[in-house]
């Protein structure tokens, strides 16, 4: 019988296959500790990125237009996926300003060049 090249991963928020090398895939298992971890943990990349943006398993999923109704993914799973980081802040649809702040001398070019004499 053959040996498989690959192995299908299946994206655990947004139901999207993965055929995974067998290099990969033996990569993967080895950091979620087990195969059965792995593939009830396993998040595609995109999906990933965006939770560590702060976005939850339903926002991901409607971003990416893609569901998996069958997700069991608790918070405490969400965290080990992304990371523990304090960084992680919900500021979606919040308007992102910032304040530019120039050195004394530029501004008093920028008043001497704009200056109407």
């Amino acid at each position: 019988m053959k040996e498989k090249k690959t192995t299908k991963l299946i994206c655990q928020i947004t139901g999207k296959t993965l055929l995974a090398a067998k290099a990969y895939y033996q990569k993967k298992v080895e950091k979620a500790g087990s195969e059965e971890d792995l593939h009830r943990l396993y998040v595609c990349k995109d999906a990933k990125d965006l939770l560590k943006k702060g976005y939850n398993v339903e926002q991901v999923q409607d971003k990416l237009k893609s569901r998996n109704d069958d997700c069991t993914l608790t918070e405490d799973d969400i965290k080990s996926i992304v990371g523990n980081s304090s960084l992680r802040i919900n500021n979606i649809g919040e308007e992102k300003l910032s304040i530019i702040k120039t050195d004394p001398e530029v501004t008093e070019f920028i008043k001497n060049i704009t200056r109407n004499d």
